[in-house]
């Protein structure tokens, strides 16, 4: 067939092959924005990475604030006329308070430290407390600080609060890792919910039902008697002495709880970093984020 005779349909038009490129490029620039998501959608970074990101700060450490350190080392340290081993406790300790208190200023539970700043709040909660005791208030804790019972105070307190913020706020590095806790330590999270038992004393026998809250309360009374409840098995027979008498017993049946861990979450990654974790954390800040002691 000649060029002349092909028909309009089977001629290419320059708008239609404008018109594809561009609905090609459309389609292209459509499936980019499925694939990749704005900058206020991207994954942060988990807590964990978030803590172990943190570097190259470094704090220089006064005369004054030294003393306090190394005063706090004294109580520490063995033998206290061991200079180096003395400087290294308190070298140890001038890391550990700055890295918390670091950490706190970061998550945003602590404003920043400075060993001036801790002495002026304290005087301001001596005041306060002066005042509430004179007007009859109820004081808990001393009626007056001194900078040392002021610091473990401060500290004990931000080291609850940044421990619960953690735990609330956990990611999966940390999850993993309490998760881990948690099936090591089982033990320490299944309990009986109720326990039957009979106790046999001078020659009679009684049945007696009880709950684990009621344990610690019978731990006060008879403590032998709970904990070979807290950890008898069903069946289990047992003996022991109770002041001069000899008692005998069996646990006839228990109704156990055993936890879930993602029902308890908060609360195991909690005992998780009371457990060691919350202090590597610290020591990794410390590592990377210097003190250093002014030499004048």
């Amino acid at each position: 067939m000649s060029r002349k005779n092909r028909s309009r349909s089977e001629r290419k038009s320059p708008l239609w092959v404008v018109m594809g490129l561009a609905y090609s490029l459309a389609a292209v620039v459509v499936l980019v924005g499925f694939l990749s998501k704005p900058d206020g959608e991207k994954n942060e970074p988990g807590i964990t990475e978030q803590i172990l990101s943190y570097s190259g700060f470094t704090r220089v450490i006064e005369q004054t604030e030294a003393a306090f350190y190394n005063q706090l080392a004294r109580r520490e340290v063995d033998d206290i006329d061991n200079r180096d081993q003395l400087d290294q406790k308190t070298k140890e300790i001038a890391s550990r308070i700055n890295a918390q208190f670091f950490l706190g200023n970061k998550l945003g539970l602590s404003g920043p430290y400075s060993f001036s700043y801790l002495q002026d709040q304290m005087q301001m909660e001596n005041a306060q407390r002066k005042l509430d005791k004179k007007n009859g208030k109820a004081l808990y804790g001393p009626e007056q600080f001194d900078i040392y019972s002021y610091y473990q105070y401060v500290a004990s307190n931000l080291e609850v609060r940044i421990i619960e913020y953690l735990a609330a706020n956990a990611d999966e590095s940390l999850l993993q890792q309490a998760r881990a806790y948690f099936e090591e330590n089982k033990a320490l999270y299944n309990h009986a919910e109720q326990i039957v038992y009979s106790i046999t004393d001078q020659g009679n026998t009684e049945k007696h039902t009880i709950d684990w809250g009621q344990l610690s309360s019978l731990n006060n009374a008879d403590s032998e008697l709970a904990e070979i409840l807290r950890v008898g098995k069903v069946g289990q027979t047992f003996s022991y002495t109770f002041g001069d008498l000899q008692r005998t017993g069996e646990i006839i049946s228990r109704t156990d709880v055993q936890t879930d861990f993602e029902q308890q979450q908060i609360a195991i990654t909690s005992d998780f970093l009371k457990s060691g974790y919350y202090k590597q954390l610290l020591q990794e800040i410390s590592d990377h984020n210097a003190v250093v002691f002014s030499e004048k």
